[in-house]
């Protein structure tokens, strides 16, 4: 009996060891429960350094007067005489157009005779009345008619004066539109008074560039007619973004001593920007979402998505303006299999400076 059993479980002993070896040809291997690790995804990268960028941004603006304005009389009347020519310059206060005045004038004038013998009425009664001689009520109402005439002859002067108009500042005049004679309405346009040596340009721009637009700023103006820039120099932002085309208004200031330029042309605005210590990423590496603009970034082999504000792009590169610091890594390539927090390798990082 122990010459059968010694063979057999010498046997067992030689099977057992070697079966790790034998499952897999009778199919009976065992299963592994242990979880499969997945390779880290291999990308490209390259080191921001801050570097000089010449960035030209193009916008659309109208050119506008200072100062414009409708003239318009402020009465009902007939037009007596007219001071200027068209387009001609003038002063601040200097006469116009004069509408007849002949009915308001006499009717002032009598006013005034009212006027003059309610004051020396009202003065009477006063020092009767500090005498004795005449009751309160008689020197009260001598002093409310002196009062009343007194505000009746105010308003005729000034009825009076608006018959005569007169420059609200100096400028050209536009065309003539009406001639002597003619009955005119308040509505009634005469011409039309602007400034033309100094113009404004207005234009609006995206929100993302409002960074590199500041009062000081020098812009070129291109104006159709003319084969030359004209300088202008930003004069003024509004503090509110509209909220329907996310663009904000900007103004600047223009000299036109020669008047070569005209309120209502069409101006094409650019604006030049130099910056020594710029950074800029590939286009290939910027990612694009309804909610933010972000790059991948390599921190300590990890994948890190990083949110950015950009601003100027061509089909190259794209100059960030927030979100990175000098000597970031950035993911260039591979970028589609990279997913936020996973470990990555880094194949030949170009140090680009």
């Amino acid at each position: 009996m122990k010459k059968i059993l010694l063979p057999a479980i010498a046997v067992a002993i030689v099977v057992a060891l070697a079966w790790p070896k034998l499952a897999p040809m009778f199919g009976d291997a065992e299963v592994s429960t242990q979880p499969q690790s997945r390779p880290a995804p291999a990308v490209r990268t390259m080191r921001l350094q801050p570097q000089p960028f010449e960035s030209k941004l193009t916008f659309n603006g109208s050119l506008v007067a200072d100062k414009s304005i409708d003239i318009r009389s402020e009465l009902r009347g007939k037009v007596e005489a007219i001071h200027f020519r068209d387009g001609q310059d003038v002063e601040q206060g200097e006469l116009i157009v004069v509408i007849e005045a002949g009915e308001t004038a006499a009717e002032l004038r009598s006013l005034q005779e009212q006027l003059a013998l309610a004051t020396t009425t009202a003065r009477r009664l006063d020092n009767l009345f500090e005498s004795g001689s005449v009751n309160a009520s008689d020197r009260d109402d001598a002093l409310s008619r002196r009062a009343v005439l007194e505000a009746e002859v105010e308003r005729l002067q000034v009825r009076l004066a608006k018959t005569r108009i007169h420059a609200p500042f100096a400028g050209t005049l536009g065309l003539r539109q009406i001639s002597p004679g003619d009955l005119i309405e308040p509505d009634t346009l005469i011409t039309t008074l602007q400034t033309v040596t100094e113009l404004n340009v207005d234009f609006s721009v995206p929100e993302r560039y409002r960074a590199l637009i500041e009062p000081g700023a020098t812009l070129s103006l291109w104006v159709a007619g003319h084969n030359e820039p004209f300088s202008a120099t930003v004069s003024a932002i509004d503090p509110r973004v509209d909220v329907s085309t996310r663009t904000l208004m900007v103004r600047a200031t223009v000299a036109n001593p020669e008047r070569k330029l005209l309120p209502g042309n069409y101006a094409r605005v650019e604006l030049v920007s130099r910056d020594e210590t710029a950074l800029l990423v590939p286009s290939i590496a910027i990612l694009q979402s309804l909610e933010a603009v972000s790059v991948f970034t390599v921190e300590d082999g990890i994948a890190v998505r990083r949110e950015v504000e950009t601003g100027y792009r061509d089909n190259d590169q794209v100059l960030i303006l927030r979100g990175l610091e000098p000597g970031s890594e950035i993911i260039t390539s591979g970028i589609q299999s990279v997913r936020e927090g996973q470990p990555v390798t880094v194949r030949s990082p170009l140090d680009l400076g």
